[in-house]
């Protein structure tokens, strides 16, 4: 009997321990900053920019148009310098971090300019 006392002790301590284990990875990630995984890299063409509305349109890769809103303090970075949205041209190639608001639309707070329709223009 008191080896079946025994054995089970065992049996219980092992199963313990092995669920303890497998546990202890994810309380590790309690309090830890998780991946954002909604967010998008877009790289598109510009079309135009609307200020009123602020909304940016697109003409991505695959042809679709799109339209991307911005927030009130969106970047624009060139060359290592900032510029304001306005300054954008239609024709510019950029890409963007894209973002979910809370209805679900699609929208950036910086936009990154790789080739300025000023630029193949000369």
């Amino acid at each position: 009997m008191n080896r079946f006392k025994r054995a089970a002790s065992c049996v219980v301590l092992g199963l313990a321990l092995t669920v303890s284990v497998g546990c202890s990875d994810n309380i590790a990630l309690v309090g830890r900053p998780t991946l954002q995984l909604d967010q998008d890299e877009l790289f598109a063409e510009i079309d135009r920019i609307d200020t009123s509305s602020r909304q940016i349109h697109l003409r991505p890769n695959d042809s679709r148009n799109r339209v991307v809103g911005y927030s009130a303090d969106a970047r624009v970075l060139y060359h290592d310098q900032e510029y304001p949205i306005a300054e954008l041209e239609s024709g510019d190639k950029v890409s963007m971090q894209l973002k979910q608001d809370s209805r679900g639309n699609s929208y950036t707070d910086l936009v990154r300019v790789h080739e300025s329709i000023r630029d193949r223009s000369r």
